[in-house]
């Protein structure tokens, strides 16, 4: 399942397979809609199911469903685009306003800047991966230059050659195994962050 965040404009034409029985959006909560009628819908579909809105709505931000997290990754993606942001608040105004505090006065608020998201749960970790998703877990991640480096910092040569040799030869990374803890550490990744991050791999 993927997160995203889709954004319709007013003028959007929806063809039939993707309305409801009524000519409406076949989209339901959580979503906002500003004065002009232009709309941000907050989904979690099939991977081939968002393929079929890419013609007809601008996905500012999507993620793999991977549990308690995923839409904090989704909306980071609109805050560190620029352009995305220019749409997503020209839809959904984040500014602080002024509002009444209810005894003659005013109070400053600021909205959340997610306008909402789906339910979330803590999926299982994966006891392994296969060695082609750890692989392509640390490249997504940034981390695939920093191997050799964080395995030659290993102290004891016998351990430092052990994980080497696990890491280019193993064909399945097991979440316990000493090696990919050892690497995992090394790399900077606390116990919580391996877990998500074997959550992730097992997506791929």
């Amino acid at each position: 399942m993927i997160d995203a965040i889709l954004h319709l404009p007013n003028a959007t034409q929806i063809p039939e397979p993707l309305a409801d029985e009524d000519g409406n959006l076949a989209l339901g909560d959580p979503q906002t809609v500003n004065g002009e009628g232009d709309r941000l819908h907050y989904v979690r579909m099939l991977p081939a199911q968002l393929d079929e809105w890419r013609s007809h709505a601008t996905v500012l931000a999507e993620a793999t469903y991977t549990g308690t997290g995923t839409a904090a990754r989704v909306y980071q993606q609109i805050q560190d685009d620029p352009g995305k942001l220019a749409i997503y608040e020209s839809v959904y105004d984040t500014a602080p306003r002024e509002v009444g505090d209810g005894e003659g006065g005013t109070m400053t608020i600021t909205p959340p800047f997610a306008f909402g998201m789906l339910a979330e749960s803590k999926l299982p970790v994966p006891a392994s991966v296969s060695a082609r998703q750890g692989m392509e877990q640390l490249i997504r991640l940034g981390l695939d230059e920093q191997v050799d480096t964080a395995i030659d910092e290993i102290e004891d040569p016998i351990q430092r050659k052990i994980v080497r040799n696990w890491f280019e030869k193993a064909g399945e990374w097991e979440r316990d195994n000493p090696q990919f803890v050892a690497l995992s550490e090394k790399l900077g990744l606390s116990a919580e962050q391996s877990d998500d991050y074997m959550r992730q791999a097992a997506t791929l």
